[in-house]
């Protein structure tokens, strides 16, 4: 004759196991949504290295042009240095 646990116990089993269950899914989706953050944070990351090479190149050609100086972004200004 074979043993069983109680009701209690088999219960208490199932809801360990469900709450294991639970818990995987909720990690695994977390890591497709931190996969996801990841590489649009790569691609945000190429547009601020293409916007700061553009940028450089426009305040070298400025400083070929109206010498070496800081500009002001807000007004144009140019103070020489």
């Amino acid at each position: 004759m074979s043993q069983s646990v109680t009701p209690e116990e088999l219960k208490e089993l199932q809801d360990i196991r469900k709450a294991i269950y639970e818990t995987i899914s909720i990690l695994g989706d977390l890591n497709y949504r931190k996969t996801l953050i990841n590489l649009e944070l790569e691609g945000i990351k190429v547009v601020v290295k293409e916007n700061a090479t553009k940028e450089r190149e426009l305040l070298s050609s400025f400083g070929k042009k109206y010498g070496d100086g800081s500009i002001n972004p807000e007004t144009g200004e140019i103070k020489p240095m």
